[in-house]
Protein backbone atom coordinates (compact mmCIF):
# COMPACT_ATOMS: atom_id res chain seq x y z
CA UNK A 1 0.00 0.00 0.00
CA UNK A 2 3.18 2.50 0.60
CA UNK A 3 4.54 1.99 -2.87
CA UNK A 4 1.06 2.01 -4.41
CA UNK A 5 0.41 5.47 -3.08
CA UNK A 6 3.63 6.66 -3.18
CA UNK A 7 3.39 5.56 -7.02
CA UNK A 8 0.23 8.09 -7.17
CA UNK A 9 1.75 10.68 -5.36
CA UNK A 10 4.80 11.01 -8.29
CA UNK A 11 2.54 10.62 -10.95
CA UNK A 12 0.42 13.73 -9.24
CA UNK A 13 3.63 15.82 -9.17
CA UNK A 14 4.71 14.55 -12.55
CA UNK A 15 1.13 16.25 -14.29
CA UNK A 16 1.40 19.23 -12.19
CA UNK A 17 4.75 19.67 -13.20
CA UNK A 18 4.15 19.31 -16.58
CA UNK A 19 1.08 21.64 -16.59
CA UNK A 20 3.65 24.11 -15.30
CA UNK A 21 6.73 23.49 -17.83
CA UNK A 22 4.01 23.37 -20.99
CA UNK A 23 4.74 25.06 -23.78
CA UNK A 24 2.36 27.69 -25.03
CA UNK A 25 -0.83 27.04 -27.12
CA UNK A 26 0.13 27.86 -30.63
CA UNK A 27 -1.71 31.30 -32.09
CA UNK A 28 -3.11 31.84 -35.82
CA UNK A 29 -0.99 33.44 -37.89
CA UNK A 30 -1.37 37.50 -37.44
CA UNK A 31 -2.52 39.27 -40.35
CA UNK A 32 -0.20 41.36 -42.72
CA UNK A 33 0.14 44.98 -41.33
CA UNK A 34 -1.54 47.74 -43.20
CA UNK A 35 1.17 50.51 -43.98
CA UNK A 36 -1.72 53.01 -43.49
CA UNK A 37 -1.83 52.22 -39.85
CA UNK A 38 0.72 52.80 -37.32
CA UNK A 39 1.80 49.30 -36.08
CA UNK A 40 0.74 48.86 -31.87
CA UNK A 41 2.96 46.71 -30.31
CA UNK A 42 0.97 43.16 -29.15
CA UNK A 43 0.71 42.75 -25.69
CA UNK A 44 3.07 41.29 -23.34
CA UNK A 45 2.26 37.60 -22.50
CA UNK A 46 2.74 37.10 -18.79
CA UNK A 47 5.08 35.15 -17.59
CA UNK A 48 4.39 31.54 -17.07
CA UNK A 49 4.84 29.45 -14.03
CA UNK A 50 8.19 27.51 -13.77
CA UNK A 51 7.84 24.53 -12.42
CA UNK A 52 11.28 24.50 -9.30
CA UNK A 53 9.39 27.69 -8.39
CA UNK A 54 6.87 25.53 -7.09
CA UNK A 55 6.66 25.00 -3.35
CA UNK A 56 6.08 21.46 -3.23
CA UNK A 57 4.15 20.74 0.72
CA UNK A 58 3.24 17.73 1.31
CA UNK A 59 1.01 16.28 4.18
CA UNK A 60 -2.77 14.30 4.42
CA UNK A 61 -5.96 15.52 6.25
CA UNK A 62 -7.59 18.42 3.71
CA UNK A 63 -11.38 18.59 4.23
CA UNK A 64 -12.24 21.36 1.66
CA UNK A 65 -13.29 23.98 4.07
CA UNK A 66 -11.17 26.26 2.39
CA UNK A 67 -13.09 29.74 3.85
CA UNK A 68 -11.47 31.54 7.07
CA UNK A 69 -14.69 30.98 9.09
CA UNK A 70 -15.36 27.47 8.51
CA UNK A 71 -12.52 25.85 8.31
CA UNK A 72 -11.74 23.25 11.02
CA UNK A 73 -8.42 21.77 10.95
CA UNK A 74 -5.17 23.18 10.43
CA UNK A 75 -4.31 21.79 7.07
CA UNK A 76 -7.52 23.91 5.63
CA UNK A 77 -6.37 26.53 7.81
CA UNK A 78 -2.59 26.49 6.10
CA UNK A 79 -5.02 27.07 2.69
CA UNK A 80 -7.41 30.32 4.12
CA UNK A 81 -4.46 31.70 5.53
CA UNK A 82 -2.63 31.89 2.33
CA UNK A 83 -5.36 32.73 0.27
CA UNK A 84 -7.10 35.32 2.75
CA UNK A 85 -5.71 37.99 5.47
CA UNK A 86 -7.00 38.85 8.88
CA UNK A 87 -7.11 42.65 11.00
CA UNK A 88 -4.70 41.27 12.90
CA UNK A 89 -1.74 38.67 12.99
CA UNK A 90 1.00 37.42 15.66
CA UNK A 91 4.96 37.44 15.94
CA UNK A 92 7.35 34.87 17.05
CA UNK A 93 6.82 35.82 20.39
CA UNK A 94 3.34 35.62 20.88
CA UNK A 95 2.54 38.82 20.17
CA UNK A 96 -0.54 39.95 18.79
CA UNK A 97 0.81 42.87 15.48
CA UNK A 98 -1.39 44.49 12.90
CA UNK A 99 -1.72 42.85 9.59
CA UNK A 100 -4.68 44.75 7.50
CA UNK A 101 -5.40 47.18 9.95
CA UNK A 102 -3.52 49.27 12.81
CA UNK A 103 -6.39 48.95 16.18
CA UNK A 104 -7.18 51.13 19.14
CA UNK A 105 -8.75 50.03 21.93
CA UNK A 106 -11.29 52.17 24.41
CA UNK A 107 -10.34 53.71 27.93
CA UNK A 108 -13.26 50.99 29.17
CA UNK A 109 -11.84 47.81 26.95
CA UNK A 110 -15.15 47.47 25.18
CA UNK A 111 -14.22 48.93 21.93
CA UNK A 112 -11.78 47.58 19.91
CA UNK A 113 -11.16 50.51 16.46
CA UNK A 114 -9.77 49.52 13.45
CA UNK A 115 -8.53 51.35 10.58
CA UNK A 116 -7.68 49.52 6.99
CA UNK A 117 -4.46 50.31 5.76
CA UNK A 118 -4.20 52.08 2.47
CA UNK A 119 -4.19 50.45 -1.11
CA UNK A 120 -5.96 46.96 0.11
CA UNK A 121 -7.82 45.10 -2.51
CA UNK A 122 -9.22 41.19 -3.25
CA UNK A 123 -7.46 39.26 -6.11
CA UNK A 124 -9.75 40.27 -8.70
CA UNK A 125 -8.80 43.82 -8.01
CA UNK A 126 -11.49 45.13 -6.40
CA UNK A 127 -10.88 47.20 -2.79
CA UNK A 128 -11.43 45.68 0.62
CA UNK A 129 -13.59 48.27 2.68
CA UNK A 130 -14.74 48.01 5.95
CA UNK A 131 -18.02 47.10 3.75
CA UNK A 132 -15.92 43.51 3.86
CA UNK A 133 -14.82 43.57 6.98
CA UNK A 134 -18.56 43.94 8.60
CA UNK A 135 -19.89 41.23 6.14
CA UNK A 136 -17.12 38.53 7.75
CA UNK A 137 -18.11 39.08 11.18
CA UNK A 138 -21.98 39.65 10.38
CA UNK A 139 -21.55 36.93 8.80
CA UNK A 140 -19.95 34.47 11.88
CA UNK A 141 -23.08 35.91 13.49
CA UNK A 142 -25.77 34.55 10.49
CA UNK A 143 -28.82 32.83 12.38
CA UNK A 144 -27.70 29.72 10.26
CA UNK A 145 -23.92 29.95 10.50
CA UNK A 146 -22.63 26.46 11.64
CA UNK A 147 -18.79 27.05 11.85
CA UNK A 148 -16.55 26.99 14.72
CA UNK A 149 -15.58 30.97 14.75
CA UNK A 150 -19.12 31.79 16.74
CA UNK A 151 -17.33 32.60 20.05
CA UNK A 152 -15.69 35.89 17.87
CA UNK A 153 -19.03 37.76 17.94
CA UNK A 154 -20.85 36.26 19.96
CA UNK A 155 -19.76 38.49 22.79
CA UNK A 156 -20.29 42.01 20.73
CA UNK A 157 -23.36 44.24 21.75
CA UNK A 158 -26.75 42.90 19.87
CA UNK A 159 -25.24 38.97 19.20
CA UNK A 160 -28.23 37.68 19.96
CA UNK A 161 -31.13 40.00 18.92
CA UNK A 162 -29.53 39.98 15.26
CA UNK A 163 -28.39 35.88 15.57
CA UNK A 164 -31.61 34.63 16.19
CA UNK A 165 -32.70 37.24 12.68
CA UNK A 166 -35.02 39.35 15.16
CA UNK A 167 -33.49 42.19 13.65
CA UNK A 168 -30.79 43.11 10.45
CA UNK A 169 -28.71 45.33 12.37
CA UNK A 170 -26.10 43.98 14.80
CA UNK A 171 -25.12 46.79 16.87
CA UNK A 172 -21.84 45.48 18.05
CA UNK A 173 -20.43 46.11 14.55
CA UNK A 174 -20.48 49.88 13.59
CA UNK A 175 -18.48 51.02 9.99
CA UNK A 176 -17.20 54.24 10.34
CA UNK A 177 -16.57 54.67 6.97
CA UNK A 178 -14.57 53.04 4.06
CA UNK A 179 -11.72 52.55 6.26
CA UNK A 180 -12.43 52.97 10.22
CA UNK A 181 -14.93 49.74 11.87
CA UNK A 182 -15.63 50.01 15.70
CA UNK A 183 -16.34 46.55 17.08
CA UNK A 184 -18.24 47.24 21.02
CA UNK A 185 -17.73 44.21 23.52
CA UNK A 186 -20.47 43.61 25.91
CA UNK A 187 -20.07 45.16 29.47
CA UNK A 188 -17.93 42.16 31.62
CA UNK A 189 -16.29 40.47 28.42
CA UNK A 190 -13.51 43.27 28.11
CA UNK A 191 -10.90 40.77 27.20
CA UNK A 192 -7.28 41.14 26.74
CA UNK A 193 -7.43 38.29 24.41
CA UNK A 194 -10.69 39.67 22.74
CA UNK A 195 -7.80 40.57 20.26
CA UNK A 196 -7.75 37.34 18.71
CA UNK A 197 -11.19 37.42 17.01
CA UNK A 198 -9.62 39.88 14.21
CA UNK A 199 -7.64 36.98 12.46
CA UNK A 200 -9.88 35.43 11.03
CA UNK A 201 -9.68 36.00 6.79
CA UNK A 202 -11.71 38.99 5.58
CA UNK A 203 -13.39 37.82 2.66
CA UNK A 204 -15.11 40.23 -0.17
CA UNK A 205 -18.98 40.99 0.67
CA UNK A 206 -19.99 41.10 -3.17
CA UNK A 207 -18.28 37.65 -4.37
CA UNK A 208 -20.12 35.82 -0.89
CA UNK A 209 -23.23 37.52 -0.78
CA UNK A 210 -25.96 35.03 -0.07
CA UNK A 211 -29.54 34.39 -0.35
CA UNK A 212 -29.14 31.21 1.08
CA UNK A 213 -26.73 29.63 3.49
CA UNK A 214 -26.29 27.14 1.46
CA UNK A 215 -25.02 29.55 -1.40
CA UNK A 216 -22.44 30.25 1.08
CA UNK A 217 -21.35 27.03 1.54
CA UNK A 218 -20.94 26.62 -2.04
CA UNK A 219 -18.13 29.30 -2.26
CA UNK A 220 -16.05 26.73 0.12
CA UNK A 221 -14.18 24.97 -2.58
CA UNK A 222 -13.76 28.62 -4.53
CA UNK A 223 -11.90 30.81 -2.13
CA UNK A 224 -11.46 34.82 -3.24
CA UNK A 225 -9.18 36.82 -0.73
CA UNK A 226 -6.57 39.29 -0.23
CA UNK A 227 -3.36 37.12 0.42
CA UNK A 228 -0.49 36.44 -1.20
CA UNK A 229 -1.65 33.08 -3.40
CA UNK A 230 -5.16 32.50 -5.52
CA UNK A 231 -6.42 29.40 -5.60
CA UNK A 232 -6.56 27.39 -8.21
CA UNK A 233 -7.52 24.20 -8.58
CA UNK A 234 -8.49 21.02 -5.92
CA UNK A 235 -8.47 17.63 -6.43
CA UNK A 236 -9.88 15.57 -3.57
CA UNK A 237 -7.43 13.62 -2.13
CA UNK A 238 -4.63 14.30 -4.50
CA UNK A 239 -3.94 17.86 -4.14
CA UNK A 240 -4.53 21.04 -3.89
CA UNK A 241 -2.87 24.22 -6.49
CA UNK A 242 -2.65 27.57 -4.95
CA UNK A 243 -0.62 30.14 -7.79
CA UNK A 244 0.79 33.43 -6.96
CA UNK A 245 -1.11 36.57 -6.53
CA UNK A 246 -0.05 39.15 -8.95
CA UNK A 247 -2.08 41.57 -7.98
CA UNK A 248 -0.87 41.51 -4.78
CA UNK A 249 -1.82 44.83 -2.99
CA UNK A 250 1.64 44.94 -1.21
CA UNK A 251 4.17 44.63 -3.78
CA UNK A 252 6.87 44.66 -1.68
CA UNK A 253 5.78 41.41 0.27
CA UNK A 254 4.22 39.57 -3.01
CA UNK A 255 5.15 35.60 -2.56
CA UNK A 256 8.87 35.91 -4.73
CA UNK A 257 8.08 32.90 -6.16
CA UNK A 258 5.09 31.36 -8.54
CA UNK A 259 2.81 29.10 -6.26
CA UNK A 260 2.59 26.17 -3.67
CA UNK A 261 1.36 22.91 -4.93
CA UNK A 262 0.07 20.84 -1.53
CA UNK A 263 0.07 17.35 -2.25
CA UNK A 264 -2.03 14.25 0.05
CA UNK A 265 0.84 12.36 1.21
CA UNK A 266 0.08 9.91 3.88
CA UNK A 267 2.25 10.23 7.01
CA UNK A 268 3.94 6.92 6.73
CA UNK A 269 5.30 8.34 3.44
CA UNK A 270 6.55 12.16 4.07
CA UNK A 271 10.30 11.12 5.12
CA UNK A 272 10.31 9.21 1.87
CA UNK A 273 8.64 11.90 -0.14
CA UNK A 274 11.56 14.44 1.43
CA UNK A 275 14.54 12.69 0.60
CA UNK A 276 13.58 11.82 -2.93
CA UNK A 277 12.68 15.72 -3.46
CA UNK A 278 8.95 15.17 -4.21
CA UNK A 279 8.10 17.41 -1.75
CA UNK A 280 9.71 20.85 0.07
CA UNK A 281 8.16 20.95 3.01
CA UNK A 282 6.18 18.62 5.21
CA UNK A 283 5.26 18.15 9.09
CA UNK A 284 7.15 14.52 10.02
CA UNK A 285 4.90 12.48 12.47
CA UNK A 286 6.76 13.23 15.85
CA UNK A 287 9.08 10.40 17.06
CA UNK A 288 12.47 9.48 18.04
CA UNK A 289 12.69 6.76 14.61
CA UNK A 290 11.44 9.60 12.31
CA UNK A 291 13.69 11.93 13.78
CA UNK A 292 16.63 10.30 13.54
CA UNK A 293 16.06 9.45 9.50
CA UNK A 294 15.55 13.21 9.13
CA UNK A 295 18.66 14.00 10.66
CA UNK A 296 20.17 11.71 7.86
CA UNK A 297 19.02 13.15 5.22
CA UNK A 298 21.18 15.74 3.62
CA UNK A 299 18.65 17.31 1.14
CA UNK A 300 16.39 18.84 4.23
CA UNK A 301 16.87 20.85 6.86
CA UNK A 302 14.74 20.76 10.68
CA UNK A 303 12.40 22.75 12.59
CA UNK A 304 12.03 21.10 16.13
CA UNK A 305 9.90 23.05 18.61
CA UNK A 306 7.31 22.78 21.24
CA UNK A 307 3.64 23.04 19.83
CA UNK A 308 0.99 24.90 20.85
CA UNK A 309 -1.72 22.46 21.55
CA UNK A 310 -1.78 19.14 22.33
CA UNK A 311 -3.06 15.47 21.23
CA UNK A 312 -6.23 14.56 23.32
CA UNK A 313 -9.15 12.54 23.97
CA UNK A 314 -12.61 13.16 24.21
CA UNK A 315 -15.45 11.50 26.13
CA UNK A 316 -18.92 11.94 25.20
CA UNK A 317 -20.10 13.08 28.39
CA UNK A 318 -24.06 12.84 27.97
CA UNK A 319 -23.55 8.92 27.71
CA UNK A 320 -24.62 7.67 31.18
CA UNK A 321 -22.11 5.28 31.58
CA UNK A 322 -19.03 8.33 31.01
CA UNK A 323 -21.63 10.49 32.92
CA UNK A 324 -19.52 10.07 36.10
CA UNK A 325 -16.77 11.60 36.70
CA UNK A 326 -14.82 8.68 38.61
CA UNK A 327 -15.60 6.82 35.38
CA UNK A 328 -13.79 8.51 33.65
CA UNK A 329 -10.50 8.95 36.23
CA UNK A 330 -10.44 5.34 36.30
CA UNK A 331 -10.16 5.35 32.57
CA UNK A 332 -7.47 7.70 32.76
CA UNK A 333 -5.28 5.47 35.70
CA UNK A 334 -5.93 2.63 33.30
CA UNK A 335 -4.40 4.27 30.56
CA UNK A 336 -0.70 3.42 30.46
CA UNK A 337 0.30 7.38 28.81
CA UNK A 338 4.10 7.23 29.73
CA UNK A 339 4.52 3.90 27.59
CA UNK A 340 2.58 5.26 24.85
CA UNK A 341 4.59 8.49 24.50
CA UNK A 342 7.76 6.28 24.90
CA UNK A 343 6.33 3.64 22.54
CA UNK A 344 4.95 6.76 19.94
CA UNK A 345 6.72 9.32 20.56
CA UNK A 346 10.11 8.40 22.07
CA UNK A 347 12.27 10.41 24.78
CA UNK A 348 12.40 14.17 24.49
CA UNK A 349 9.18 14.31 21.82
CA UNK A 350 6.54 14.82 24.13
CA UNK A 351 5.36 14.66 27.94
CA UNK A 352 2.51 13.60 29.53
CA UNK A 353 -0.19 15.95 29.73
CA UNK A 354 -2.08 17.26 32.57
CA UNK A 355 -3.99 20.60 31.51
CA UNK A 356 -5.53 22.19 28.61
CA UNK A 357 -2.86 24.69 28.06
CA UNK A 358 -0.05 25.04 26.32
CA UNK A 359 3.39 24.39 28.57
CA UNK A 360 4.69 27.33 26.72
CA UNK A 361 2.06 29.87 27.73
CA UNK A 362 1.88 32.35 30.66
CA UNK A 363 -1.25 30.49 32.24
CA UNK A 364 0.39 27.25 32.16
CA UNK A 365 -0.39 25.71 36.02
CA UNK A 366 2.39 24.06 38.41
CA UNK A 367 2.67 20.63 37.85
CA UNK A 368 2.77 19.87 41.53
CA UNK A 369 -1.11 21.27 41.60
CA UNK A 370 -2.50 18.71 39.45
CA UNK A 371 -3.15 14.82 38.95
CA UNK A 372 -1.20 12.78 36.76
CA UNK A 373 -3.18 10.06 36.55
CA UNK A 374 -0.14 7.78 36.39
CA UNK A 375 -1.00 4.30 35.41
CA UNK A 376 -2.40 2.56 38.63
CA UNK A 377 -5.19 -0.27 37.85
CA UNK A 378 -5.77 -1.05 41.55
CA UNK A 379 -6.51 2.98 41.83
CA UNK A 380 -8.56 2.60 38.67
CA UNK A 381 -10.81 -0.60 39.84
CA UNK A 382 -11.79 1.19 43.25
CA UNK A 383 -13.08 3.91 41.48
CA UNK A 384 -15.18 1.65 39.27
CA UNK A 385 -16.45 -0.15 42.09
CA UNK A 386 -17.37 3.13 43.80
CA UNK A 387 -19.15 4.67 40.55
CA UNK A 388 -21.07 1.36 41.02
CA UNK A 389 -19.68 -0.81 38.06
CA UNK A 390 -18.75 -3.74 39.48
CA UNK A 391 -17.31 -7.11 37.85
CA UNK A 392 -18.93 -9.87 36.57
CA UNK A 393 -18.21 -13.24 36.53
CA UNK A 394 -17.86 -13.14 32.60
CA UNK A 395 -14.91 -10.30 33.42
CA UNK A 396 -16.88 -7.32 32.45
CA UNK A 397 -18.67 -4.56 34.88
CA UNK A 398 -22.22 -4.08 35.02
CA UNK A 399 -24.32 -1.78 36.55
CA UNK A 400 -28.08 -2.17 37.25
CA UNK A 401 -28.07 -5.02 35.25
CA UNK A 402 -25.80 -3.12 31.35
CA UNK A 403 -22.67 -4.27 30.49
CA UNK A 404 -19.88 -1.73 30.59
CA UNK A 405 -19.26 -0.86 26.72
CA UNK A 406 -17.88 1.99 24.92
CA UNK A 407 -16.56 2.81 21.15
CA UNK A 408 -13.67 4.52 20.78
CA UNK A 409 -13.48 6.54 17.09
CA UNK A 410 -9.95 6.27 15.23
CA UNK A 411 -8.60 7.49 12.59
CA UNK A 412 -6.31 5.95 10.54
CA UNK A 413 -4.56 9.18 8.97
CA UNK A 414 -1.94 9.44 11.63
CA UNK A 415 -0.27 6.19 13.62
CA UNK A 416 -0.98 7.73 17.44
CA UNK A 417 -4.72 7.16 17.77
CA UNK A 418 -4.38 3.59 16.35
CA UNK A 419 -1.72 3.19 19.23
CA UNK A 420 -3.20 4.52 21.96
CA UNK A 421 -6.35 2.73 21.41
CA UNK A 422 -4.74 -0.42 20.88
CA UNK A 423 -2.91 0.14 24.42
CA UNK A 424 -6.42 0.62 26.09
CA UNK A 425 -7.69 -2.30 24.73
CA UNK A 426 -5.52 -4.50 26.55
CA UNK A 427 -5.35 -2.39 29.97
CA UNK A 428 -9.42 -1.28 29.81
CA UNK A 429 -10.08 -5.31 29.54
CA UNK A 430 -8.17 -5.81 32.60
CA UNK A 431 -10.27 -3.52 34.33
CA UNK A 432 -13.53 -5.09 32.91
CA UNK A 433 -14.55 -2.54 30.16
CA UNK A 434 -15.69 -4.15 26.61
CA UNK A 435 -14.15 -1.73 24.53
CA UNK A 436 -14.94 -1.56 20.77
CA UNK A 437 -12.87 0.39 18.40
CA UNK A 438 -14.12 1.86 15.04
CA UNK A 439 -11.65 2.80 12.52
CA UNK A 440 -12.21 5.39 9.96
CA UNK A 441 -10.71 8.46 8.41
CA UNK A 442 -10.44 11.91 9.93
CA UNK A 443 -13.67 13.68 8.38
CA UNK A 444 -15.63 10.80 9.42
CA UNK A 445 -14.46 11.09 13.17
CA UNK A 446 -15.14 14.88 13.04
CA UNK A 447 -18.69 14.15 10.84
CA UNK A 448 -19.82 12.08 14.46
CA UNK A 449 -18.34 14.28 16.76
CA UNK A 450 -17.99 18.16 16.42
CA UNK A 451 -19.59 18.51 13.32
CA UNK A 452 -22.26 17.14 14.46
CA UNK A 453 -25.43 18.41 16.31
CA UNK A 454 -26.12 18.01 20.12
CA UNK A 455 -28.14 14.65 20.33
CA UNK A 456 -26.97 13.09 17.38
CA UNK A 457 -23.27 13.15 18.55
CA UNK A 458 -22.29 9.64 17.59
CA UNK A 459 -19.55 8.36 19.97
CA UNK A 460 -18.33 7.60 23.22
CA UNK A 461 -14.89 8.27 22.79
CA UNK A 462 -12.82 10.23 20.06
CA UNK A 463 -9.00 11.47 19.91
CA UNK A 464 -7.74 14.61 17.80
CA UNK A 465 -5.10 17.10 17.84
CA UNK A 466 -5.91 20.29 19.44
CA UNK A 467 -3.86 23.65 18.08
CA UNK A 468 -4.44 26.14 20.85
CA UNK A 469 -5.00 29.95 20.24
CA UNK A 470 -1.69 32.11 21.96
CA UNK A 471 -4.22 33.43 24.48
CA UNK A 472 -5.05 31.05 27.27
CA UNK A 473 -8.63 31.53 27.02
CA UNK A 474 -10.67 28.85 26.35
CA UNK A 475 -13.65 30.37 25.02
CA UNK A 476 -14.53 28.25 21.61
CA UNK A 477 -12.67 25.73 22.57
CA UNK A 478 -12.73 22.35 23.72
CA UNK A 479 -13.69 23.04 27.51
CA UNK A 480 -16.74 26.09 26.56
CA UNK A 481 -20.28 25.38 27.49
CA UNK A 482 -21.26 27.71 24.30
CA UNK A 483 -19.50 25.55 21.97
CA UNK A 484 -21.31 22.19 21.98
CA UNK A 485 -23.03 23.37 19.07
CA UNK A 486 -23.23 21.48 15.69
CA UNK A 487 -19.15 22.39 14.37
CA UNK A 488 -18.56 23.57 17.53
CA UNK A 489 -15.06 22.62 19.42
CA UNK A 490 -16.43 20.83 22.46
CA UNK A 491 -18.33 17.62 21.63
CA UNK A 492 -18.14 16.32 24.90
CA UNK A 493 -21.47 17.81 26.35
CA UNK A 494 -19.78 18.26 29.74
CA UNK A 495 -21.22 21.74 31.13
CA UNK A 496 -19.61 23.12 34.15
CA UNK A 497 -21.13 26.54 35.95
CA UNK A 498 -18.17 26.94 37.93
CA UNK A 499 -15.94 26.57 35.45
CA UNK A 500 -17.39 28.64 33.17
CA UNK A 501 -17.51 31.51 36.07
CA UNK A 502 -13.63 31.43 36.03
CA UNK A 503 -13.21 31.36 32.29
CA UNK A 504 -15.66 34.58 32.33
CA UNK A 505 -13.17 36.39 35.35
CA UNK A 506 -10.66 35.82 33.15
CA UNK A 507 -12.13 37.16 29.94
CA UNK A 508 -12.81 40.33 32.59
CA UNK A 509 -9.06 40.59 33.46
CA UNK A 510 -6.80 42.45 32.10
CA UNK A 511 -4.01 42.06 34.75
CA UNK A 512 -1.85 39.46 33.65
CA UNK A 513 -0.88 37.86 36.84
CA UNK A 514 -4.40 37.80 38.27
CA UNK A 515 -5.61 36.29 35.02
CA UNK A 516 -2.85 33.96 34.91
CA UNK A 517 -3.91 32.52 38.97
CA UNK A 518 -8.09 32.22 37.66
CA UNK A 519 -6.94 29.99 34.23
CA UNK A 520 -4.63 27.57 36.97
CA UNK A 521 -7.66 27.51 38.92
CA UNK A 522 -9.77 26.63 35.98
CA UNK A 523 -7.34 23.97 34.63
CA UNK A 524 -7.13 22.19 38.18
CA UNK A 525 -11.12 21.84 37.71
CA UNK A 526 -10.92 20.47 34.30
CA UNK A 527 -7.95 17.87 35.69
CA UNK A 528 -9.81 16.75 37.92
CA UNK A 529 -13.39 16.56 35.77
CA UNK A 530 -11.47 15.31 32.32
CA UNK A 531 -14.60 15.72 29.92
CA UNK A 532 -11.48 15.56 27.85
CA UNK A 533 -8.36 13.93 28.63
CA UNK A 534 -4.98 16.12 27.91
CA UNK A 535 -2.83 12.97 26.14
CA UNK A 536 0.38 14.73 25.33
CA UNK A 537 2.09 17.85 24.55
CA UNK A 538 4.17 17.27 21.82
CA UNK A 539 7.29 18.64 19.87
CA UNK A 540 6.91 19.28 16.21
CA UNK A 541 8.71 18.49 13.63
CA UNK A 542 9.17 19.93 10.08
CA UNK A 543 11.24 18.64 7.11
CA UNK A 544 12.40 21.30 4.97
CA UNK A 545 14.02 21.03 1.32
CA UNK A 546 17.48 22.85 1.47
CA UNK A 547 16.22 24.63 -2.10
CA UNK A 548 13.72 26.56 0.52
CA UNK A 549 15.92 29.43 1.93
CA UNK A 550 14.20 31.81 4.54
CA UNK A 551 11.57 30.27 5.91
CA UNK A 552 10.98 30.31 9.73
CA UNK A 553 8.24 27.80 11.99
CA UNK A 554 7.80 27.46 15.46
CA UNK A 555 5.59 27.57 18.48
CA UNK A 556 3.74 30.90 17.24
CA UNK A 557 4.42 31.32 13.73
CA UNK A 558 3.29 28.45 10.76
CA UNK A 559 4.91 28.12 7.74
CA UNK A 560 2.08 30.75 5.92
CA UNK A 561 2.98 33.40 8.39
CA UNK A 562 6.67 33.50 6.98
CA UNK A 563 5.79 32.55 3.20
CA UNK A 564 6.88 36.58 2.19
CA UNK A 565 10.13 35.99 2.96
CA UNK A 566 10.86 32.61 1.20
CA UNK A 567 12.80 32.07 -2.22
CA UNK A 568 13.28 29.11 -3.80
CA UNK A 569 16.91 27.76 -5.46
Amino acid sequence: MKTKKLISLTLVLLMVVTLFAGCAKPTDQPAPADPAQPETPAPAEPEKPKADQILKFGGSGWGGLFNPIMEDNVYDQYVTSLIFEGLTDNNSEGEYVPALADWTISDDHLTYTFTLKDGIKFSDGSPLTTEDVEFTYKTMAHPDYNGPRAYAVSNLVGYNEYHSGATDVFEGVKVIDDKTISFIFTEGSAAPGNIECFEYGIMPSDYYAFDTWEDFLALNEKPLGSGVCVFDSWEPKQYIKLMKNTNYWDPSNALKFDGILMSEVPDESILSALQTNQIDLAQISSSAENLEAAEALSNIYLFKYLGNGYTFMGFNCTRPQLADAKVRQALMYALDRESFIEAQYGAGLAEVGMAPISPSSWAFPDSSDLNAYKFDMEKAAQLMDEAGWKMGTDGYRYKDGKKFHVNWLVYTDSSWPGTLSGMAADTWKQLGVELEIELMDFDTVSSRTMDAAPGEKDFDIYTMGFSLSIDPDPTGALFDDDAYVAGGFNASGYKNPAAMELVKKGKAEFDTEKRAVIYKEWAKIMNEEIPHVIIAYRNELFGVNNRVKGLNIDTFVKFPQSIKSVTLE
